[in-house]
């Protein structure tokens, strides 16, 4: 297993881990975190192989992590692994190392509970974006333009003017797609464009074309969405 050279804080924090199976299909699985430090992460769903990169999304925040152990059988560690970040990024929002103690297991459990009270929230209003982004859980078919083999992905979060989907293939930025969104019963097809691409957790696409009908449809989501959020402070 890793040595430590980082305090950990105990943090049981949903998080989806994205990555391939042997035959190279995409795979994503939802858990939890079982305690953190700056660069790292101890996390519940044994993995494959120590040395693999997987992505990591925890709420908008991604990464790309590298498995550096996984828990051997019948032991205390069994089905857990061991992660460090191999990007220059920091999802966890603690402090750097050594300006934390490691919290008591009730903290823990405030954590927990106030992890999946964000999860029914909006998303934070980023005032560079034109739009108000709204987690949200359904499949959207994603196709190059010109292009006959769609892939499948999960949808993350959408708003009036475009979506975020989860995928381990994500395409290039600047990529021409159409894209068919499902939520619940409503089905929406648009016309777009791949804005960020994030390697092995997923892509931003813009809307640029809709039909009328398409575009009522997304409002109508949208409304809906955003009248099951709670009020936020202004």
């Amino acid at each position: 297993m890793d040595a430590r050279c980082e305090l950990r804080v105990f943090r049981s924090d949903p998080i989806r881990i994205f990555g391939t199976d042997n035959a190279g299909n995409a795979v994503t699985l939802s858990t939890y975190t079982v305690d953190v430090s700056h660069h790292g992460a101890r996390v519940l769903g044994p993995w494959r192989t120590p040395g693999e990169i997987i992505g990591v999304r925890k709420g908008m925040e991604k990464a790309r992590f590298k498995i550096v152990w996984v828990g051997p059988p019948d032991t205390i560690h069994s089905g857990h692994m061991g992660l460090r970040c191999v990007d220059e990024k920091f999802i966890w929002d603690i402090a750097p190392p050594d300006a934390r103690p490691v919290q008591s297991a009730a903290t823990n459990s405030r954590s927990y509970a106030s992890a999946l009270a964000l999860a029914a929230t909006s998303l934070p209003r980023n005032n560079r974006r034109k739009h108000d982004r709204f987690l949200a859980e359904g499949g959207v078919k994603v196709t190059v333009v010109g292009e006959d083999s769609p892939q499948w992905t999960s949808l993350h979060d959408i708003s009036a003017g475009g979506c975020y989907v989860e995928t381990t293939s994500p395409l290039p930025p600047d990529t021409r797609v159409s894209v068919v969104v499902h939520i619940a019963d409503v089905q929406i097809e648009a016309r777009g464009h791949v804005t960020v691409s994030h390697r092995v957790v997923g892509m931003g696409i813009q809307f640029d074309e809709f039909t009328a009908l398409n575009r009522d449809r997304l409002q109508h989501v949208v409304q809906e969405l955003a009248k099951a959020q709670p009020d936020q402070p202004a």
